[in-house]
């Protein structure tokens, strides 16, 4: 079910409900960046999406048309759900789960998604840095009490913002 630990840093950020596109899987422990589609449906953003529009504040409690606790899926029809959106324009640090140990001199470094929609565990690849869809902030334990040893804080690059939709 949703996870206490990971998301934005703010308790209270600024958020946009939009439509989700069909069948997409937001794990309730994963970054769940996503971009909108030419219909302006929410798309899960993907180890080679090179523009993000924002990040789900928050996925659902359920498991949605899903069958697995890990996470929430959207309808089978586009648009039959919504999320709340936090926009790369709000500037929100979040700390979410990395592929590796992150380090303190990794901090302003680029790094980018390591996704895909099927469900399965979500990350930030802090060792990859093409797509650049993220700046890390620093380590998790740095920012929260209850970090993992895994954890990194990380904005979303705002050079990366989805502007075509």
């Amino acid at each position: 079910m949703a996870h206490m630990r990971y998301g934005c840093l703010n308790l209270n950020p600024k958020t946009t409900m939009y439509p989700v596109a069909a069948s997409q899987y937001f794990r309730h422990d994963g970054p769940n960046f996503v971009y909108l589609d030419g219909s302006g449906h929410v798309l899960l953003a993907l180890a080679a999406t090179a523009t993000i529009f924002g990040t789900v504040a928050s996925v659902p409690k359920s498991q949605g048309a899903g069958s697995d606790d890990n996470y929430w899926l959207s309808s089978a029809t586009a648009a039959q759900d919504e999320l709340p959106i936090i926009h790369i324009d709000e500037n929100e640090s979040f700390l979410f789960l990395a592929d590796d140990t992150p380090t303190a001199s990794q901090a302003g470094d680029a790094c980018d998604l390591d996704a895909v929609n099927d469900g399965t565990a979500y990350y930030v690849n802090i060792g990859t840095s093409s797509t650049d869809v993220c700046i890390i902030q620093g380590r998790g334990v740095d920012f929260k009490a209850d970090a993992g040893t895994n954890d990194v804080v990380v904005k979303l690059n705002p050079a990366k913002r989805q502007t075509d939709t």
